[in-house]
């Protein structure tokens, strides 16, 4: 996956008796090795839930880009798995598709460590010199210069970590997922 790439989802849920629930569990388990060779695959999740009136599994394919999981779908070996599944299921399955969900399923924002740290360097310097002026007019002239800083310090670490960090590299990687040519490897 190239750095840029937003993975995408496909959840997918069919209904079934319970009766073929042995069924359903090994055609998972084929798939799940079928999908291991796959351009472009990240994952797969299956939950069966059981009910009194059937089962019902919810699978959620992930791919790094569109086209490897538009790739999988137009594949043969996928179309021979879900005539299967179709052919077992109750009803007919929904398919939804997600994309540009890279933050819900990686922990790591799309900016490299020196972009960070020109995020963090910028909102130290811009907070310094907003909340400088503002905490020497809101706390009284008794209070030490270090505890005055140290307030400071405090109430700019607090905005930038829960704050302004986590929203400038949302915006950030969004940002750069937008620019000619950085879906590219």
């Amino acid at each position: 996956m190239s750095q840029f790439a937003l993975p995408v989802l496909s959840v997918i849920v069919r209904r079934f008796r319970q009766e073929y629930s042995g069924d359903i569990e090994s055609a998972i388990r084929d798939i799940q090795k079928t999908l291991a060779d796959q351009p472009g695959f990240i994952g797969l999740q299956n939950r069966i839930t059981r009910k009194s009136d059937g089962c019902e599994l919810v699978t959620v394919f992930t791919f790094d880009t569109q086209e490897n999981l538009e790739r999988w779908e137009s594949s043969p070996v996928r179309h021979s798995y879900a005539k299967d599944l179709d052919r077992l299921s109750q009803d007919a399955a929904t398919n939804t598709p997600f994309g540009n969900l890279a933050l819900l399923v990686s922990t790591n924002a799309r900016i490299t460590k020196e972009e960070t740290v020109v995020i963090l360097i910028a909102w130290i310097l811009v907070l310094g010199q907003v909340l400088g002026p503002a905490v020497n007019l809101l706390l009284p002239e008794s209070v030490e210069p270090f505890w005055r800083n140290t307030l400071m310090t405090a109430i700019i670490v607090t905005l930038i970590s829960y704050v302004l960090l986590p929203a400038s590299s949302l915006f950030l990687t969004r940002l750069k997922a937008r620019l000619p040519g950085a879906r590219r490897g």
